[in-house]
């Protein structure tokens, strides 16, 4: 994993552990409730913000997922390559040892 990758998952995770300590002081007190009403506009940005590190987080998997893919793929291509020649090598090897005792005749 990347370093951008693990950075991404650090404020992610601070995120997730904000918003869990936020309901935990909020359990049972009504009070406190009460009076962060006036805060809820602001509540409804830091979701937004959570919900954009999600996408932003799927987005980034769908790239990595389509550069390996690619890599796979031309790695693959490479693979399949190198084996022809492999092969073209040995059938041209087997006829010439064949062709030897045609050759001194």
């Amino acid at each position: 994993m990347s370093k951008n990758r693990v950075i991404f998952y650090i404020v992610f995770a601070l995120f997730h552990l904000g918003a869990f300590i936020f309901t935990v002081v909020l359990d049972n007190n009504t009070n406190l409730l009460f009076s962060m009403v006036s805060w809820v506009p602001y509540f409804k940005w830091v979701t937004f913000l959570g919900v954009i590190l999600i996408i932003a987080d799927v987005i980034w998997s769908w790239i990595i997922n389509r550069d390996s893919q690619r890599e796979k793929a031309a790695l693959i291509q490479e693979l399949n390559t190198l084996k022809a020649k492999l092969f073209d090598m040995q059938e041209a090897s087997s006829k010439s040892a064949g062709n030897p005792a045609s050759q001194t005749k």
